[in-house]
């Protein structure tokens, strides 16, 4: 399947690596489908681009990458709409927001985005706890530079 994209242009997808949501990303509750995009497996940031509006992308990480001890609390009626039999089915990903400054750059670990690697579903979860910001600086955690082989364990990789 071809999509289009205002970051990479056009490319040839899988249908079968479509990540359908279940409750759409906040704000684009209308967008139900996505792909995780890497340029290469260098980097731990990742794009979950939309099928569906080729600007929406939003830069994405793997929680436990940047807060190893990240222990959110997910619910069962959560963990049920994925589908999600086993802790090893799921994902994390943060969103990341990325400003003018470079040094400034956070995650948002209130509210990952939990993914269903082996039934292709997500959702975007909102926690209640205080502990995880809505903006976690991740440049203060030098490991995150050095991630290649931590990167390569999320099992939804499509390399353009």
């Amino acid at each position: 399947m071809k999509i289009s994209t205002t970051r990479f242009g056009d490319i040839s997808i899988d249908e079968s690596r479509i990540i359908r949501m279940k409750g759409g990303m906040l704000g684009f509750e209308h967008l139900g489908k996505y792909v995780l995009l890497t340029q290469d497996g260098k980097t731990p940031f990742w794009w979950f681009q939309s099928v569906e509006d080729r600007s929406v992308a939003f830069v994405v990480i793997n929680s436990f990458v940047i807060k190893p001890d990240y222990e959110p609390v997910i619910s069962d009626a959560e963990a049920n709409l994925l589908e999600i039999a086993s802790p090893e089915d799921a994902v994390l990903f943060s969103i990341v927001t990325i400003r003018s400054d470079p040094f400034t750059v956070t995650a948002n670990l209130r509210a990952p985005v939990m993914i269903n690697a082996k039934k292709m579903l997500a959702k975007q979860v909102i926690l209640v706890d205080p502990d995880y910001p809505v903006q976690y600086p991740i440049t203060e955690n030098s490991t995150v530079l050095e991630v290649k082989e931590k990167a390569e364990i999320i099992p939804l990789v499509l390399a353009i």
